[in-house]
């Protein structure tokens, strides 16, 4: 099941929503206001259906910053061939 994502590292690709197949991560926008004034939006991964993850790692292998972590106890996790 899936457990944390590091938002903080996050450059809103999402990679980890779109191999996601049992639509757990949405990616949902987060407003922020720049020093100049105007706002930016931008998208983050947020988990939403945690209960429907069925740990197949898709958002932990493909993640490009490697800021997810489905399952801390699993040792030897699946790579990308």
């Amino acid at each position: 099941m899936i457990e944390h994502i590091e938002i903080e590292k996050c450059t809103g690709c999402g990679v980890c929503d779109w191999v996601c197949p049992a639509d757990v991560i949405h990616m949902e926008p987060e407003q922020t206001t720049p020093p100049a004034g105007l706002k930016e939006v931008r998208l983050l991964p947020v988990i939403r259906f945690r209960e429907h993850c069925i740990t197949c790692f898709n958002c932990e292998i493909y993640c490009p910053e490697r800021i997810v972590d489905v399952h801390p106890v699993v040792r030897s996790r699946p790579r990308p061939w």
